[in-house]
């Protein structure tokens, strides 16, 4: 019986211990801010029932928190202006109050608190996608791309799809007839270290 007590008395001493020691402190986030040249925002809409049409984004900006293997927090903005599809027509009609209405709401934010590992390379973000004044709750399925160096600081990616339906948005043009009404959004996003 003395042995079982101090074999326990020793296990409790030692958690104390680690938890008082300085070294033993949980990890701690890293900031990263998002490198714009590096990073892509595209989405994906069907045409005509026939066809994936695929449009981008080129205005990219915002920072991500990360405790390795742990939790972590998103926000990105996204210039709604930036709009490119390779024809400038069709851009400006995306920029128009059918679509974007980008001068009323220049910009597109997610926002998200939980980051969250679900093992391996494979994360989730739940947050808020703000698209022409609307906002609603999403969840966002990621995949952390790697680790690397640039210019002396340390870079991480992740990227991640979302489906949403645009009309929830305000976006009812076409629907029913040239346009589907789901949006697949895709954001491949590098950050260097802050």
């Amino acid at each position: 019986m003395r042995l079982g007590i101090s074999f326990l008395s020793v296990a409790v001493l030692g958690a104390v211990v680690f938890l008082a020691s300085p070294s033993a402190s949980l990890p701690e986030a890293e900031t990263y801010v998002v490198d714009p040249v590096h990073s892509t925002v595209i989405f994906r809409i069907n045409h005509m029932g026939a066809s994936n049409f695929y449009g981008r984004f080129n205005g990219i900006a915002g920072e991500f928190t990360l405790v390795e293997g742990g939790t972590g927090s998103v926000s990105v903005t996204i210039d709604a202006a930036s709009v490119d599809t390779a024809s400038e027509k069709r851009d400006g009609h995306l920029k128009s109050s059918d679509f974007f209405s980008v001068e009323e709401f220049p910009k597109i934010t997610f926002k998200s608190d939980a980051l969250k590992h679900l093992g391996g390379s494979k994360y989730e973000a739940k947050g808020t996608l703000t698209m022409r004044g609307v906002s609603k709750e999403v969840t966002v399925a990621a995949e952390r791309i790697g680790v690397g160096e640039m210019q002396g600081r340390k870079i991480t990616g992740f990227e991640g799809t979302v489906t949403i339906k645009r009309s929830e948005f305000g976006m009812k043009y076409g629907l029913g007839g040239p346009l589907g009404d789901e949006v697949r959004l895709i954001l491949s996003v590098e950050g260097g270290i802050k």
